[in-house]
């Protein structure tokens, strides 16, 4: 009997074909099964029903529904990894938040700190350039500026010449001694000489910045010429400050070394010199210039300066004269 339920099972999980072509073979195995009954053993009555279990056997070897039934068992399992394969793409997406590291801000960051070190501390060797630069882009740039040129007389020492008016009067000359003022009109380029200070020339330098101005202040070491008759020399970092310089004889030079003194004197009916010695102490550079463009908005120039003259003929000859005196030199509205 529990043969009979385990075929009769099977025959119900094959499937509805299976189980009509089953059905009329029925009455044949429960009669067989009756048969059976009647005898323990189940020798005897065994033979005639072996044929027709063989005959039911064998149709279900050849359509194997134990076959059927693992077949169909694998299909579900086929689907369930189609199901894991779902999670595995979802996990790829969270690749995608791994971009958030590439929407770092922080490299626009690093650019407000390069901003925020532009004004970084200025050493003594950038100063310098930046006075220079400034000074000479008023020239090439040919801007229109006022200079006005204070020169005071503090002492003259050339013995009975010194009571002399027109002696006076010609040492003044000579040293530029006075208020004059010049107006270099735009584009031209007239009362500056070009800046060319270097680290040597330079006592002190310092600067402030504010208001979008640098204030370069340069403090510049003494200077000294000397003129003779074949033999002259300059040594005066002054003459490197931007201010109007030159050889020969001109009123508008704002320094006149010992050279400009020998040829002025010595081209005076009347009067010679056998050599000149000069120098300037003293000496202070203030300029203010624009931050943004770097354009000069004002340049003072102070310095004092002391001549020695040797054999200066006169009317007279005095054996030595001289006389010390101060200059202040200021540039304003410039225009570009």
């Amino acid at each position: 009997m529990l043969c009979v339920a385990m075929i009769c099972g099977s025959f119900v999980f094959v499937g509805k074909g299976f189980n009509d072509n089953i059905s009329k073979c029925v009455p044949e195995i429960v009669s067989a099964i009756a048969s059976a009954n009647k005898s323990e053993n189940g020798k005897k009555d065994a033979e005639p029903v072996i044929e027709p279990t063989t005959e039911e056997t064998t149709e279900p070897e050849t359509s194997e529904p134990a076959t059927d039934a693992t077949t169909a068992a694998p299909t579900p399992s086929t689907a369930a990894p189609k199901t894991t394969a779902k999670p595995t793409q979802k996990q790829t997406t969270t690749k995608k938040v791994t971009t958030t590291k590439k929407v770092t801000t922080t490299k626009k960051v690093t650019t407000t700190k390069k901003q925020t070190t532009a004004p970084a501390k200025l050493n003594t060797a950038q100063i310098i350039s930046n006075y220079n630069a400034a000074v000479n882009k008023a020239i090439s740039s040919k801007a229109g500026y006022t200079k006005t040129r204070n020169t005071k007389l503090n002492k003259l020492d050339a013995g009975a010449l010194g009571n002399m008016g027109v002696v006076k009067d010609a040492v003044s000359g000579f040293l530029g001694v006075g208020d004059k003022s010049f107006t270099n009109a735009k584009g031209k380029a007239e009362f500056m000489s070009s800046a060319s200070l270097k680290a040597a020339d330079v006592k002190s330098a310092s600067y402030t910045l504010g208001g979008g101005k640098y204030t370069y202040t340069l403090v510049l070491n003494n200077g000294s010429s000397a003129a003779a008759s074949g033999s002259k020399s300059n040594s005066s970092p002054v003459d490197r400050s931007g201010i109007l310089v030159g050889s020969g004889d001109k009123s508008a030079y704002d320094h006149k070394c010992a050279d400009n003194l020998y040829t002025a004197i010595n081209n005076t009916d009347g009067a010679s010199v056998q050599s000149i010695k000069e120098s300037t102490s003293n000496v202070k550079c203030v300029a203010v210039v624009n931050a943004t463009n770097g354009n000069l908005e004002s340049l003072t120039v102070s310095f004092d300066f002391a001549v020695t003259l040797t054999n200066t003929k006169y009317v007279v000859t005095i054996k030595n004269a001289g006389g010390n005196a101060s200059t202040t030199v200021k540039y304003s509205g410039f225009k570009f």
